[in-house]
């Protein structure tokens, strides 16, 4: 969904202030007749999370700037009000930063739209959960956990079904457990809503028999990468690498070859 959101962007400017621009990672950076031209080259690193309990349970309430986030579980009308809050939280990454306001907010209707209509797997609606302030139902936050394919996550290239999952997948606990979208309205961000939906995810994962929760980021994004650092994700090989491509070359190489065939 990411990839088709990151605009072209053209700018006149000599090569010397070229070689000057900062870098961020999810672009690539070319020079042609004068302009700068930065077009998207996402790399997308997965993440794993052994599930506990975490004593006394997740928190009931965060509190911010004086008032109190408490948390439950999302419901069918909680939908409409997440565009916004997406939007906003997203505002300062990549390639939603890049964005117009209505851009970027159509970018957090397809998003969730995707998840919503089972594009990115099945929902596990018991980990799906939505913080407010408490008295206002408006969401803040929210999170989006998915069920991806019973692929080997270290070798996965793709975690999107080649098939339509069985009605039942996430009852029968038929792949993984995917954190498809975590965010958190912007001014609100660095009071640990987003760890408070984390745990009350996990609880609900855990109710269902699931051990272990899978999560992505993009390279560039530095919040997102120390918030899963920070939340004990371990880190997965990254399938793009040329020497991880050369191991799973090796690997199948030696599957292919029997040593009693003349």
């Amino acid at each position: 969904m990411i990839d088709r959101w990151f605009p072209i962007i053209r700018i006149p400017m000599t090569l010397r202030r070229f070689h000057q621009l900062p870098r961020n990672p999810a672009y690539r950076y070319d020079y042609l007749n004068g302009k700068a031209i930065l077009s998207g080259r996402p790399r997308c690193y997965g993440a794993r999370l052994n599930l506990r309990r975490s004593e006394g349970g997740p928190p009931p309430e965060v509190e911010v700037q004086g008032e109190r986030a408490v948390f439950r579980r999302l419901e069918e009308n909680d939908w409409s009000g997440l565009a916004q809050v997406f939007a906003s939280g997203f505002r300062h990454v990549q390639p939603f930063a890049s964005l117009s306001d209505r851009r970027r907010l159509e970018a957090a209707r397809d998003g969730l739209r995707s998840a919503r209509e089972g594009e990115d797997g099945p929902i596990i609606h018991a980990a799906c959960h939505v913080a407010r302030i408490e008295g206002k139902e408006r969401p803040i936050g929210a999170c989006l956990v998915t069920l991806v394919p019973p692929v080997d996550l270290e070798d996965a290239w793709s975690l999107r079904w080649k098939t339509p999952p069985p009605v039942d997948a996430v009852e029968r606990r038929l792949g993984h457990p995917h954190l498809t979208w975590i965010f958190v309205s912007h001014p609100l961000t660095g009071f640990g809503i987003g760890s408070a939906l984390l745990a009350h995810a996990t609880e609900g994962l855990l109710d269902l028999g699931y051990s272990q929760l899978a999560s992505s980021f993009l390279e560039g994004n530095d919040s997102s990468t120390l918030w899963h650092w920070r939340n004990g994700f371990e880190l997965l090989p990254y399938i793009g690498s040329k020497r991880r491509f050369r191991e799973v070359l090796q690997r199948l190489e030696s599957q292919m070859f029997d040593p009693d065939e003349p």
